[in-house]
């Protein structure tokens, strides 16, 4: 049976360093996010034989397996995590599989499952030059909402977040939360901001400010799932201020120098965030899936 913990501080440096080896886009497999989100989600971590396994806990026991993170034959990692099933009382499942890992857990075991896209899940990959850029017809309408922006607001300017202006960022995102009658004592979002914030550096975050007549208006932060592709996990804007999202994201898409791709995460079955999101025409959409092993 694996010997599931929870994630800590400590253990960021090896998941960092399997994860970003590891050759997928998908933002679920990011050190700073495994962490951070380890509480909603139960998540919780083992190794076997060199491969990360992440796991989904509900009362107790897993009701989701991640596929193994790691280089090489994840073969025995993925027998494993049969006999742990079998041996806790439950069926196993797995969960936040891309397409690739789905068609690969097949040939791997033999069986037969029974997959579910899980819509809402599936995250939006766009190229470092579209989002910095703008080029072309089809970013006409990012353009045009980014001049207005620089026209009503001159006197704006942009910031990386460092440690003196961290109340800067905490304070637009408790605003967004007012703004939209959401109560800060009911999202776990919000204290996944704090918490990204507060361990900013050890968590290798990275993140950017909007200020107009120096109010700051707009906050933005993430970090790298790997060498080429950067995560943005949170953004956050006073939308009082017309192109405020289209001004954050461009200014600070141009900081990550280095960079190929950009993942910004789901939809959550939002449809205005679905549309949000297409219409910076990403490059591909990276699908999840849950999936059973059929009787």
């Amino acid at each position: 049976m694996f010997d599931f913990k929870t994630p800590t501080k400590d253990d960021l440096p090896y998941i960092r360093n399997i994860c970003e080896n590891f050759g997928t886009m998908g933002c679920d497999f990011n050190a700073s996010n495994i962490f951070i989100w380890r509480n909603k989600y139960n998540i919780r971590i083992c190794v076997f034989d060199g491969f990360l396994v992440l796991a989904y806990f509900r009362q107790g026991k897993p009701w989701g397996y991640c596929f193994p993170i790691g280089e090489g034959d994840p073969s025995s990692a993925i027998a494993e995590i049969f006999r742990d099933a079998k041996q806790r009382g439950i069926k196993p499942s797995f969960v936040m599989l891309t397409e690739a890992q789905r068609d690969r857990l097949c040939k791997i075991t033999g069986y037969e499952f029974s997959f579910k896209e899980l819509i809402g899940d599936e995250d939006y990959i766009y190229t470092h030059y579209d989002l910095s850029i703008l080029p072309g017809k089809k970013f006409h309408a990012k353009r045009n909402h980014i001049s207005k922006f620089d026209r009503t607001y001159p006197n704006w300017h942009f910031s990386l977040i460092n440690r003196e202006n961290k109340p800067d960022a905490l304070m637009v995102a408790e605003q967004w939360y007012h703004n939209n009658k959401i109560p800060l004592s009911e999202s776990e979002e919000y204290f996944a901001i704090k918490e990204a914030l507060s361990s900013f550096e050890k968590l290798h975050m990275h993140g950017g400010l909007l200020y107009v007549d120096k109010k700051p208006v707009a906050m933005t932060m993430g970090s790298r799932i790997n060498m080429v592709t950067f995560d943005v996990a949170f953004e956050k804007a006073l939308v009082e201020y017309d192109g405020v999202y289209a001004k954050i994201n461009n200014e600070f898409v141009k900081t990550l120098v280095g960079f190929e791709f950009v993942n910004r995460e789901e939809d959550m079955g939002i449809e205005s965030l679905k549309k949000a999101k297409l219409s910076y025409h990403p490059v591909a959409i990276l699908k999840r899936y849950i999936g059973e092993k059929n009787d």
